[in-house]
């Protein structure tokens, strides 16, 4: 059987990487480079 430590980490773990998921897929495919007219205005 596991440690109580040992379940502990893995469920921080797991929470972890589902905490914010819809976020991460934006990040993942549309990038979080702001566009040039975000930065500087449009031209």
């Amino acid at each position: 059987m596991a440690s109580p430590t040992k379940k502990t980490k893995i469920i921080r773990k797991k929470k972890k990487a589902n905490a914010g998921k819809v976020r991460k897929a934006k990040n993942r495919n549309q990038g979080t480079t702001r566009s040039k007219n975000e930065l500087f205005g449009e031209e």
